[in-house]
């Protein structure tokens, strides 16, 4: 018996899984004046990890054959490929309706998790999100409810492709002074840029609506920034006003400790 990170318990071998698929690689290898892409992981100030090759290697070997090969496989080839290629690729312009925001968001989401569970053993920190919420996903191919998405258009042309995945811990300054983790997954591939900012209670260990915590775009981000889960009941206009530089970027990553009512622990 083999334990999947999306379907739990499973006779199915378990498969190794490309965050990043390789059509994603394929898009971007060559634009950057390099026939390669170099990987670097960081723990803190601290390299651990460079190495080059010719896709994003950037892997998982905990996902069964029939998630990674069936389910995923049909759900990034088939429907995210055609839906993200032209925003990888920096195209535009293009109107982004409710349902491709609620796919993009899966996406980005599915990404965010895997990033995880890509880390080294014996550098990974505890799972942010729950064997039930990675279920959940497998049966909805939604995020959580209580999730937040953003896209935003990312001046590729400095970094093809990277990932940030920073947690914090937030005390409300007044009234129960609860305490929060705070859990920001922000992603690019070539122009696109995307983020996944989630919060869990540390007293019940539950996920708790990111909105009521008065978060709010800062700086560049409130030009730069698009809201796509929980989905619009409208069509958004692509590309945002303004492009992210990784500064920017970096910014937009650290930007949610500074909730208004919440101190950074």
């Amino acid at each position: 018996m083999n334990d999947c990170f999306f379907c739990g318990p499973t006779d199915n071998p378990r498969t190794e899984e490309h965050v990043w698929p390789k059509w994603v690689s394929k898009l971007l290898f060559g634009r950057f004046d390099s026939n390669h892409f170099v990987h670097v992981r960081s723990t803190g100030d601290n390299t651990t990890g460079l190495w080059k090759s010719r896709y994003l290697n950037v892997t998982t070997n905990t996902v069964c054959d029939k998630c990674n090969n069936v389910w995923l496989g049909q759900f990034e080839n088939e429907i995210i490929k055609p839906l993200a290629t032209p925003l990888i690729l920096g195209e535009g312009p293009h109107v982004i309706s409710p349902a491709d925001q609620w796919r993009l968001a899966a996406w980005t989401y599915k990404m965010a998790m895997l990033l995880e569970a890509a880390i080294p053993d014996q550098e990974r920190p505890p799972l942010f999100f729950t064997p039930a919420e990675r279920k959940q996903f497998r049966e909805t191919v939604l995020p959580h409810e209580r999730v937040r998405v953003f896209l935003s258009k990312y001046d590729s042309g400095q970094h093809p492709a990277h990932a940030q995945l920073p947690q914090h811990k937030l005390t409300e300054r007044e009234g129960d002074r609860r305490s929060f983790d705070l859990k920001i997954a922000t992603i690019t591939a070539g122009a696109l840029g995307m983020q996944v900012m989630a919060v869990r209670s540390v007293s019940s260990g539950e996920l708790a609506y990111a909105s009521e915590l008065g978060f709010e775009f800062l700086g560049k981000a409130k030009n730069a920034i698009v809201p796509i889960w929980p989905p619009n009941s409208d069509a958004v206009r692509w590309p945002p006003a303004a492009t992210m530089t990784k500064q920017d970027i970096e910014d937009w990553t650290s930007m949610w400790q500074t909730a208004e009512g919440l101190r950074h622990v």
